[in-house]
């Protein structure tokens, strides 16, 4: 696991929907590869509070029963400090803005007042760069391990703004599969189809 400093976590960030639906061979041109990550600490922090970062985020995702994966982003109440009852995470999302979005989101519901939630530290995938189309780590890897060798038709959903995802053999059951493990996730669409 390598640490990247970056001064801003928000600039130049893409969602995860592709302006159309890809194919198998479209989709593996522009995911990353699911085999590791690197976790990005804020700028902002004091070296201190960078490697607190860095040791947390292995043991929040043990708490949080998921693995680690990208994308995942922690968020903290300035005013409290990093080790605080608002400090939360969100774990294995389809784009970092989501990620993002759904840990300051958490962190400014926890914290007790003063100064809205920042970021203090986000898991990408190893030489990530803003993208078009990103999945979280489970999806890649489902997408390499399972979507990639069935046969004939197939389709491919994913939940934007969670880390929901489904495989079927028409579109429909794809979605119906995205929204049961979501729980209801309202926003899944097919991403991938063959």
């Amino acid at each position: 696991m390598r640490a990247a400093v970056f001064a801003s976590f928000l600039a130049g960030l893409a969602g995860p929907v592709a302006a159309q639906t890809l194919d198998t061979s479209g989709a593996r041109a522009v995911l990353f590869r699911a085999d590791g990550y690197v976790v990005q600490v804020s700028g902002q922090l004091s070296e201190r509070d960078r490697a607190t970062v860095r040791a947390l985020i292995p043991v929040m995702s043990k708490e949080m029963g998921q693995d680690i994966g990208y994308y995942s982003s922690i968020a903290y109440a300035p005013d409290e400090g990093l080790i605080s009852e608002a400090l939360q995470g969100a774990m294995n999302y389809h784009s970092p803005a989501a990620s993002d979005r759904a840990a300051l989101a958490a962190c400014d519901r926890a914290r007790k007042g003063g100064r809205p939630c920042a970021l203090a530290g986000r898991v990408v995938p190893k030489n990530f760069a803003p993208a078009p189309f990103t999945m979280s780590h489970g999806a890649t890897e489902a997408f390499e391990r399972d979507y990639r060798r069935q046969r004939g038709a197939k389709s491919f959903a994913i939940s934007p703004s969670g880390g929901t995802w489904g495989i079927g053999r028409s579109d429909a059951e794809a979605v119906a599969e995205c929204r049961s493990a979501g729980q209801g996730a309202g926003d899944c669409t097919v991403v991938i189809r063959d």
